[in-house]
């Protein structure tokens, strides 16, 4: 079985009925959330985090509280951000949805604005994973959906790698948007996360991909639901397909088997795969991979320019999936 082979359809029902946390984190709890003593505002954030849950408004007019309505998790990939924010979405009432920032922007898209605001308004809370603006079409959509929606009740707690302030540099001229992303991050109360990748994933110690001659006996001998892909194969497919088809595009899928992983060229693709890597990991999903090691797939000017932190967690969860 090829992943090549297939494309996954998403109608909006579908997509809807999907906005709870993914498999990976379906036993996240606060409880089971181990904050490193060495970094105190770990503690400090899940507090923080449960006490927001916990003010909540009661009644169907649902009055603003006077605490912040969003709480916005800013830290490093690897400190626990979505095991946190998952956390709260289990303790929190209904009606709640989790979803990734891609999946949001993809679903307004299909909605339309204003429906999609209708919408979601009608829910308590909102949890929005990897919050990202990545060009000035999401900086001017979001600014004016979280207007609508936190205008009317929504409570949205959301994660980032990067402080909202910060939202957008690099990548687009966040200078033209400073009034809507100052505007944005006025709505909600930052807790900045410290901390160390709890994977502890040294660059220079990640492990070794096979080699071809070991991967495709192990592929042969795999009794679970697997797919094989020569990696080049699979970049031209994902580019084929829209990233919100990523996750299910590996339906059905227990192992992933990729045949020479070799250094990504374009930064467009680099991206796919970053997001590809996102799925099968939050999806519970084993990898298995020959070709050259992991700290040449993604070539050195992408790991330091302005998406660093994304091939960082990538390369971090694929050195844990291959490990």
């Amino acid at each position: 079985m090829r992943l090549v082979d297939r494309y996954p359809e998403v109608d909006l029902e579908r997509l809807l009925q999907s906005f709870v946390p993914p498999p990976r984190f379906q036993s996240a709890t606060f409880a089971t959330y181990r904050p490193d003593p060495r970094y105190p505002s770990q503690t400090l954030a899940k507090e923080r985090l449960r006490r927001w849950i916990k003010d909540r408004p009661r009644g169907f007019l649902r009055p603003r509280l006077p605490g912040p309505q969003g709480i916005y998790l800013d830290g490093g990939f690897g400190v626990g951000k979505t095991h946190l924010l998952v956390a709260a979405y289990w303790e929190a009432p209904g009606p709640k949805a989790f979803l990734t920032f891609e999946e949001l922007t993809y679903t307004l898209g299909l909605m339309g604005l204003r429906e999609g605001a209708r919408r979601f308004a009608a829910l308590r809370y909102l949890f929005l994973d990897e919050f990202e603006l990545d060009d000035p079409g999401n900086a001017q959509m979001i600014t004016h959906f979280l207007a609508l929606t936190m205008d009317r009740g929504l409570r949205v707690a959301t994660t980032s790698n990067t402080p909202p302030g910060a939202l957008g540099e690099g990548r687009f001229n966040a200078e033209q948007f400073k009034h809507q992303i100052q505007s944005l991050a006025r709505r909600f109360a930052v807790e900045r996360i410290e901390g160390e990748d709890f994977r502890h994933r040294d660059p220079d110690r990640f492990p070794e991909p096979l080699s071809d001659c070991r991967l495709l006996p192990l592929y042969r001998e795999d009794p679970r639901r697997k797919t094989l892909d020569a990696f080049p194969e699979l970049l031209a497919h994902l580019r084929a397909l829209h990233p919100i088809r990523y996750r299910y595009l590996l339906d059905g899928v227990e192992a992933v088997y990729l045949k020479g992983l070799e250094a990504i060229p374009d930064q467009n693709d680099a991206l796919r795969f970053v997001h590809f890597v996102d799925q099968v990991y939050n999806l519970g999903v084993d990898l298995r991979a020959s070709g050259v090691p992991l700290k040449e797939v993604f070539p050195e000017t992408y790991r330091h320019g302005a998406f660093a932190k994304k091939y960082g967690r990538a390369l971090s969860r694929l050195a844990e999936l291959l490990g």
